[in-house]
C-alpha cells in the first residue's frame, strides 16, 4: 500500500469544489510516506518524535528516498519538523514520478497544472486501486483528503479530522494547483515559516500541542493530527502574505 501514490490518484481525479494547494498536498504526502514507512516497520513513533527502525528500501522509488531521508541520530526529529523538511516541493516530486511511470498522460480531461504543465491521469490499476480504497472509506487516506480540501470534512465520530481552507492568495514561482488553474504557495518558495518548525505562523493558527489540547495518543492520529496543523499554518502564511501585498499596493496607490 502507497498511501501518497494513492493520495495523488485522488487529488488529480477528483471533482473538488476548490482546487488543492501544492504546499498543503506537499504536507500530506510528507505525513502520508511516514506512516507508510511506520507500517512498513521502517520507523516508530516515541510521542511525536520519528524513531528509525530497520533499514528497508521500499520498493517505490520516492518512499525509499523518504526512508533514507530519515534522521538515525540523536535527538531525532520531531513528526512536525519532518512534515516541513520531507514536504518541500514533494507534490511537484510526485507528478514528475507519475510522468515518468506513465501513470499520467497530456489530455484534457481530469487535468492538474502544475507549473504551467497539464497532465491527465491515465486508466491504470494504481488508479483502480486508490478510487477504491477512497470510496470504502479507507481511515488514512479520508483523514488525509480531509485535510488538503478533496473531501468535506466527515461526520463527526468516523476517527477522521478536518480544516477550513481558502483558495490561493500568494504568488508562486513556477507552481500551481491540483486540480485547478491559478496561483499557490508551494513549500520551498519562501513561504513556508520562517522557524521551520511548524510553530504558529500567525495569532490562532498555532499547533494542537500549543492551544493545551491532549496530544492523540494513536501514531496515526498523532501524524494527521500535525498534518492538519501545519495545513492550517500555511494557510496563516498564505492570509500574511496576502495582507501584506495588499498594504504594500496601497501605498503605492497613494503615492
Amino acid at each position: 500500500m502507497n498511501t501518497a501514490r494513492d493520495l495523488v490518484i485522488v487529488a488529480m481525479g477528483g471533482e473538488q469544489d476548490r482546487p488543492v494547494e501544492t504546499g498543503d498536498l506537499s504536507l500530506a504526502l510528507a505525513g502520508a510516506e511516514l506512516l507508510d514507512l511506520a507500517e512498513a516497520g521502517a520507523l516508530t513513533l516515541d510521542d511525536d518524535l520519528i524513531v528509525p527502525g530497520a533499514e528497508t528500501v521500499p520498493a517505490d522509488r520516492l518512499l525509499a528516498e523518504a526512508a533514507r531521508a530519515l534522521l538515525r541520530q540523536e535527538p531525532y526529529e520531531t513528526v512536525e519538523d519532518w512534515l516541513w523538511r520531507r514536504g518541500r516541493g514533494l507534490s511537484s516530486a510526485y507528478v514528475v514520478e507519475f510522468e515518468r511511470d506513465g501513470l499520467i498522460a497530456r489530455k484534457r480531461d481530469h487535468r492538474i497544472s502544475l507549473g504551467g504543465r497539464r497532465a491527465a491521469l491515465v486508466d491504470s490499476p494504481e488508479r483502480s486501486r486508490a478510487e477504491r480504497r477512497l470510496a470504502d472509506g479507507e481511515r488514512v487516506l479520508v483523514a488525509l483528503t480531509v485535510e488538503v480540501g478533496i473531501r468535506d470534512e466527515p461526520p463527526a465520530g468516523d476517527g477522521t479530522r478536518g480544516t477550513e481552507g481558502a483558495e490561493a492568495t500568494d504568488e508562486a514561482e513556477g507552481t500551481g494547483e491540483v486540480g485547478g488553474s491559478g496561483e499557490s504557495v508551494e513549500l520551498g518558495t519562501g513561504t513556508e515559516p520562517e522557524n521551520g518548525t511548524g510553530t504558529s505562523a500567525e495569532e490562532g493558527t498555532g499547533t494542537e500541542n500549543g492551544t493545551g489540547a491532549e496530544e492523540p495518543d494513536d501514531p496515526v492520529d498523532r501524524v494527521l493530527a500535525a498534518v492538519g496543523s501545519a495545513v492550517t499554518e500555511l494557510e496563516g502564511v498564505r492570509r500574511r502574505r496576502a495582507v501584506e501585498d495588499a498594504a504594500y499596493e496601497n501605498v503605492w496607490r497613494g503615492l
